[in-house]
């Protein structure tokens, strides 16, 4: 038996996408890097922008990230296409509780 034929391809392939467009949406432009995005922040500090400012915008992107994708981890989709839930566990075992709406208790002072 091979190993993926129990995988949920479908489901994983647009949760992923889901999760890209979040990225595409609030992180780097184009598909820049990890180094891309220190070179923009070496950029900015030379500029005079404040380390905190910069510490603080990145925290509004990260949260806007998070929100985003706890908001799509609900979504019940179009119906056709196969959905998700994060659901808890006790031991490894199911306990039969969904975990929903997360996005509702994002606090912007946490």
């Amino acid at each position: 038996m091979d190993p993926h034929d129990d995988v949920p391809q479908l489901a994983r392939s647009r949760f992923l996408r889901g999760m890209w467009a979040i990225v595409d949406q609030h992180g780097p432009p184009n598909g820049q890097t990890h180094q891309a995005g220190e070179a923009a922040e070496q950029r900015l500090l030379e500029l005079g922008a404040a380390p905190d400012d910069l510490r603080a915008f990145a925290r509004l992107v990260a949260f806007e990230s998070l929100f985003a994708a706890l908001s799509f981890l609900d979504d019940p989709g179009d119906g056709e296409a196969p959905d998700w839930a994060l659901v808890e566990t006790s031991g490894g075992e199911l306990t039969g509780r969904r975990v929903q709406a997360l996005y509702e208790d994002l606090g912007p002072d946490r």
